[in-house]
């Protein structure tokens, strides 16, 4: 039950392409989870945005990040980016992290 704005919307769609466009093959999925996964957002909510990279663009975290940020910065959208490798978000699973877990409970992948 995705409860996202249009400008949301649309700044979503502008990151992904912006993402394919710099960096095509670095992220392996993006998901949007939280409250507005849920379908319990409020006009104050932000759009929790997680990042799963290919372990081999590690160095590229902050990077892909901060073209999210870049992009709202024009916007009324308040994103909050995360971003884990593969191993990364494999080492949560095992460890059992509640995050992890409240993402897995919520998310929706973004296409």
């Amino acid at each position: 039950m995705l409860q996202l704005t249009a400008e949301e919307q649309t700044w979503l769609a502008a990151y992904r392409e912006a993402l394919n466009k710099k960096h095509p093959e670095a992220v392996q999925e993006m998901l949007i989870y939280g409250s507005k996964a849920r379908g319990q957002a409020r006009a104050d909510s932000d759009l929790d945005v997680l990042l799963i990279v290919k372990d081999d663009a590690r160095a590229l975290k902050r990077e892909l990040r901060w073209i999210g940020y870049l992009l709202a910065a024009k916007t009324d959208v308040l994103p909050s980016i995360f971003a884990y490798t593969q191993e990364e978000w494999e080492s949560r699973r095992r460890s059992g992290s509640t995050f992890r877990k409240a993402v897995e409970r919520d998310a929706v992948r973004v296409v």
